[in-house]
């Protein structure tokens, strides 16, 4: 019985000090690992930015289309001098980026884009509402802020892309679309009271495009922590006199026999 009550004391034992028993981490469970890492083609930084070779190219396309009209409204519509000249630089460089951009989704076998989405037209459409220095305002915000977004997705791309030729043409749109920015930052007509979002019909407008993404879900494990005299360290004084009794008992046991 003795031998019996000891082997039943043990875990109980192991268990009371934590041996065996997983401490909480704050880390995901196994049942809910990670993703492994991302593999060329994958779309698996959406959160951060395109990196992929197509939406890269697809980003610049897209852009390209509503920036280069945008440019050479400003030519026309513009009330600074030197806005029309940015406009004017701004759709001759877009121009050769897309025709590059064109050439590489070529050889790559992808299909481009070939106009505006609905947001971007109606950007354009606001700013062909617009006169003077209301236009110039609108006009530096809005392509500021496109450039911008240009800009964040060719830096993703430079540096995930396995293309030389992708990553070597995603470092010269970084060139060109930072010098534009900075020559509209120059105007000194940025602001943060940028020009409102056109109104669109909720109806149609488009969702959001691209993986979601999620968190691997994290089990937390009871602590057996013992700090400030818990009941985890009484329990373990109380099996460690039980067992020492035991044993003693054990021993006169086999020596009476």
């Amino acid at each position: 019985m003795a031998v019996t009550l000891l082997a039943l004391l043990t875990p109980l034992a192991f268990a009371a000090i934590g041996l065996g028993t997983p401490v909480a981490s704050g880390l995901p469970s196994s049942s809910g690992s990670a993703s492994p890492a991302a593999q060329p083609g994958d779309d698996a930084e959406a959160t951060t930015g395109p990196v992929t070779d197509e939406a890269f190219l697809t980003t610049v396309r897209q852009a390209s289309l509503w920036a280069i009209p945008a440019g050479q409204f400003a030519e026309e519509q513009a009330d600074n001098a030197e806005l029309q000249d940015i406009g004017r630089g701004l759709a001759e460089d877009l121009t050769t980026l897309d025709d590059e951009a064109g050439a590489i989704a070529t050889r790559l076998e992808l299909t481009l884009p070939d106009q505006a989405n609905e947001e971007q037209q109606g950007w354009l459409d606001q700013l062909g509402g617009l006169s003077g220095a209301d236009y110039d305002l609108a006009f530096v915000n809005r392509l500021r802020g496109a450039l911008g977004e240009l800009f964040l997705v060719a830096a993703h791309t430079r540096a995930g892309s396995w293309d030389d030729e992708v990553r070597a043409f995603a470092s010269l749109v970084n060139d060109v679309v930072d010098r534009h920015m900075t020559d509209l930052e120059n105007t000194g007509l940025v602001t943060d009271n940028a020009p409102p979002e056109p109104t669109r019909d909720a109806s149609t407008t488009e969702p959001a495009v691209g993986p979601a993404t999620s968190t691997p879900e994290v089990t937390p494990v009871a602590s057996t922590s013992t700090a400030g005299g818990g009941i985890s360290f009484w329990l373990v004084a109380l099996v460690c006199l039980a067992e020492a009794g035991l044993t003693v008992g054990l021993v006169r046991y086999a020596r009476s026999r």
